[in-house]
């Protein structure tokens, strides 16, 4: 147990081979794993996203934001379409127009040809603040590639268009159309290349039933054990709720353990067990695949200049985030 315990973590370079002698790594050497990792950074870059879009708009969210505009586009059909052209599946779509129902800003009327369907639209609130909205979408764009050169730019899109665009993996379908006002907008094409490595994660990954946050919660606490649920949220970079429902559910399957620290009574530690480690060892390959599944298209250059421009514009914007992580972003 011993040795699988140290798997995942060797193959990093964080570990030697005797690390009962070695210091621990430090969390920046730990999250620099991290930053190497395209889906890491894209899932940093669609945080920044919504958290930015929440500064620039009128109380509505970044993914409701592009239902509106979708609607207003599209001006007369059916969820499932809507669903096919924002690249969701149905159940979120249904989710989202639930809200902005409840926001007065859209409806659902009867299909008139198949009384099963429901057809959302625009309500005259939706129509009054869709010129907002789309100013707000733009404002978005052009904040989040400002760090980037032109070249960069076009860089960037042409990098992301094939990840947003494939049709190999399980996530769901995008209706790609060169007239769809997000096609072109680098929060919309990041959140679909988000969406496909997710989805090949959970695919890879089915038989060990790890979400990409709870394995990351894994590898930090196999190398950094005794650590609180605050620390892990400053170091990951996620709000403390959402890292506290990581934990217990690891803690359910008994991959984690916690106790009260002896300092602190109010503080609970958080290590992997011997069967987080040894899961973490079993996944570790398995995420590799993921990866490589994901990133088909690219050549080792390709990928090298995606994680480069990545980190410049997650460096750039980590500012919009209330969480971070311990990036050190600032030693650079």
């Amino acid at each position: 147990m011993a040795e699988v315990a140290t798997v995942a973590a060797s193959r990093t370079g964080l570990l030697p081979a005797s690390p009962k002698t070695a210091a621990a790594p430090t969390d920046r050497e730990i999250m620099q794993v991290f930053l190497t990792k395209p889906a890491f950074l894209l899932g940093r870059f669609d945080q920044i996203c919504t958290a930015f879009y929440a500064e620039l708009s009128s109380g509505e969210t970044l993914a409701q934001a592009e239902i509106l505009l979708l609607l207003d586009w599209l001006d007369d059909c059916d969820q499932i379409s809507l669903a096919r052209a924002a690249g969701i599946d149905t159940s979120t779509m249904a989710l989202i127009i639930d809200n902005l129902e409840t926001a007065g800003l859209a409806e659902r009327r009867p299909d008139p040809v198949d009384r099963r369907r429901v057809r959302p639209r625009l309500t005259g609130a939706g129509v009054h603040r869709i010129g907002q909205v789309r100013a707000s979408f733009s404002a978005l764009q052009k904040g989040l590639i400002a760090p980037l050169e032109t070249r960069e730019e076009k860089e960037l899109q042409a990098l992301l268009w094939p990840l947003a665009t494939s049709t190999d993996g399980p996530a769901p379908a995008w209706s790609a159309d060169p007239e769809n006002p997000l096609s072109g907008s680098p929060s919309f094409l990041g959140r679909r290349a988000l969406q496909m490595a997710q989805a090949l994660f959970i695919a890879s990954t089915a038989e060990l039933k790890l979400t990409p946050r709870q394995f990351s919660a894994l590898f930090i606490l196999a190398l950094r054990p005794a650590t609180s649920q605050v620390e892990f949220a400053r170091i990951f970079g996620l709000d403390p709720s959402t890292c506290g429902v990581i934990l217990r559910n690891l803690l359910a399957r008994q991959l984690i353990t916690g106790r009260l620290s002896r300092r602190d009574r109010r503080k609970r530690l958080y290590s992997a067990t011997d069967a987080g480690r040894e899961t973490l060892a079993l996944a570790q390959p398995l995420v590799d695949q993921s990866e490589a599944l994901t990133l088909v298209p690219f050549s080792t250059a390709r990928v090298s200049r995606l994680v480069a421009i990545l980190r410049e514009v997650v460096l750039v914007h980590s500012v919009h985030l209330r969480f971070p992580g311990k990036l050190g972003f600032d030693e650079e």
